[in-house]
């Protein structure tokens, strides 16, 4: 295995300690909204993907068929928010999860990760794991970061949650065990992969593929 490309093995437990859990519940049982401890960092975090919705956000046809100008404000402007994480990181010591920075702060960090260099990644899925084993994120977060440091890699991803741009339209990346996808999908919290392109043709329309094989081309 190649040095910075992770593993299948380096999936986190799902185990959540026992008085986590038992807040979970109790959480649930009484509606109770838990506020971050760090409510700035989450407005941070939510600011910066809501101003991206027309940068490195925007729908993956607008951002193919953007001028020059345009593609360069959108690689500015992540490489403005991946700084920007890094150093929430380094202040929190860890990913910022649900706790610290609720769930939409939470998410918005993994948007910026999920489109930083290479090299950061792999040390954010590190610590993303962490906060999983924490109980402070989900598997499905997990996934999605896991599935990209793989893409990028040259490797095929495990989740089908990646796609990319051929020939004019969305499809996705190469998976790993096609067959056994929306089973791998359920086990990490997941949605089919059926209803996930339902998702997909309401932000991309028609140009959202259809079709997933081990090489990734479209049948």
């Amino acid at each position: 295995m190649s040095r910075g490309t992770p593993d299948r093995s380096s999936r986190p437990s799902v185990q959540i300690d026992a008085a986590r859990r038992l807040d979970v519940v109790v959480s649930a049982m009484t509606g109770e909204v838990r506020t971050p401890t760090h409510p700035e960092i989450a407005r941070d975090l939510i600011g910066r993907v809501e101003s991206a919705a027309a940068t490195w956000r925007a729908p993956a046809w607008k951002r193919e068929a953007a001028p020059e100008g345009v593609a360069r404000a959108a690689r500015n402007a992540i490489e403005s928010d991946t700084q920007a994480l890094r150093r929430i990181v380094a202040r929190l010591q860890g990913w910022p999860g649900r706790t610290l920075v609720g769930e939409d702060g939470c998410q918005a960090a993994l948007a910026i990760a999920l489109n930083s260099d290479s090299a950061v990644q792999v040390t954010l899925l590190r610590l993303l794991a962490e906060a999983v084993r924490q109980g402070d994120a989900t598997t499905a977060q997990w996934a999605h970061l896991h599935d990209r440091c793989l893409v990028r890699s040259g490797r095929p991803q495990r989740y089908g949650t990646q796609y990319r741009w051929y020939d004019g339209r969305l499809e996705m990346c190469p998976v790993a065990d096609p067959g056994g996808l929306d089973q791998r999908r359920v086990s990490v919290g997941l949605p089919l992969r059926g209803d996930q392109l339902a998702v997909l043709r309401s932000r991309h329309g028609w140009v959202a593929a259809l079709a997933v094989s081990a090489n990734g081309k479209a049948s």
